[in-house]
């Protein structure tokens, strides 16, 4: 087939869909098919030149994705792979622009990418379901100067986790242990987006659970050296150790992949996925949040997933593709 690439963009999330992006044309191209690769904020003469990350970033993705997508280069080809991570391309707007132009493409729709994009929407719809997620604040950027630090470290146990609602990669997100690292940690989230999350620390194993059709995929367990997958954990070689299928109770591992089926389903996603649960010390899995549109970097944890299914890599983009074609 015919296959158009989506990478990079201008979110926070831009060098590790670079790398996606790169990593998917690799293979697909090795599989014999044709493969074009878009940065969505180079402009549309450079359609043809050399994709370096530290190419100029204008910020208008949506123009320039526009545009790209309605030359016949583009137009001719039979399916695309939406490789952006965060922002717009994660977030429902370039699925909406996709659906308009008419094309196939990887991965959950508009309304699924919106809801799971925001991460106090996902956590209300779990916990409608009876899925336990960490207890929470949330609050808006005009809440900045009232925000009852006080209270919320006298109600909660420290450390407290705070993150953005609308990010990935862990991008702007801090574990604080005392005050001062609170109010820092504040300002760094309200860096990234408008409404920010505060929510208690769940002590215990960092898990995941992937999508794929209508399976769950192994439960896997993440090892960070800095003790939270952080940003550096997630993509520096050596940072994190991966046990996939997770060394838990049987019951406990069916019970996550059974909580992420029902919680697929409940957020309108589609296709693939990945949700990153916090399995309590009494074995409690605390559903943290969902991935629309996973990494499909060298350290990626659904192609590690799939590895364990019997599944290579171009095996993993041809089933992600033949979903798309199937929607």
């Amino acid at each position: 087939m015919k296959i158009v690439v989506l990478m990079g963009g201008s979110s926070p999330e831009r060098d590790v869909s670079i790398e996606s992006g790169r990593n998917v044309a690799e293979s697909l191209k090795s599989a014999g098919h044709e493969v074009l690769t878009l940065d969505t904020v180079l402009p549309i003469e450079q359609i043809y030149k050399k994709i370096e990350i530290d190419c100029d970033i204008t910020g208008k993705d949506e123009e320039n994705l526009i545009k790209l997508l309605i030359t016949d280069e583009v137009k001719s080809a039979d399916f695309i792979f939406n490789a952006l991570h965060g922002g717009s391309g994660e977030n429902g707007v370039v699925q909406a622009i996709l659906d308009a132009l008419g094309y196939k493409y990887n991965g959950s729709g508009v309304e699924g990418c919106a809801i799971t994009m925001d991460k106090i929407a996902t956590k209300h719809i779990l916990n409608n379901l009876g899925i336990p997620t960490p207890r929470s604040f949330y609050y808006n950027y005009k809440e900045y100067k009232n925000i009852p630090i006080d209270k919320i470290i006298n109600g909660f146990s420290l450390p407290l986790v705070i993150k953005p609602a609308n990010q990935g990669s862990t991008v702007g997100v801090s574990v604080v242990y005392n005050k001062e690292e609170f109010n820092r940690g504040i300002e760094k989230a309200f860096r990234y987006d408008t409404d920010i999350i505060i929510e208690e620390f769940i002590e215990g194993r960092e898990m995941t659970v992937g999508i794929i059709g209508d399976r769950a995929m192994p439960v896997l367990e993440i090892i960070p050296k800095h003790g939270i997958y952080d940003y550096e954990c997630k993509y520096t070689d050596g940072m994190s150790e991966y046990i996939v299928p997770a060394k838990v109770r049987e019951n406990v591992a069916r019970q996550m992949q059974e909580m992420s089926l029902m919680a697929f389903k409940a957020l309108r996603c589609y296709g693939y996925g990945r949700f990153d649960i916090r399995l309590s010390k009494d074995n409690i899995p605390y559903f943290l949040e969902f991935n629309a549109l996973p990494g499909m970097t060298s350290h990626s944890l659904v192609p590690k997933a799939a590895e364990a299914m019997g599944m290579s890599f171009i095996e993993l983009l041809e089933e992600i593709i033949r979903l798309g074609l199937e929607r």
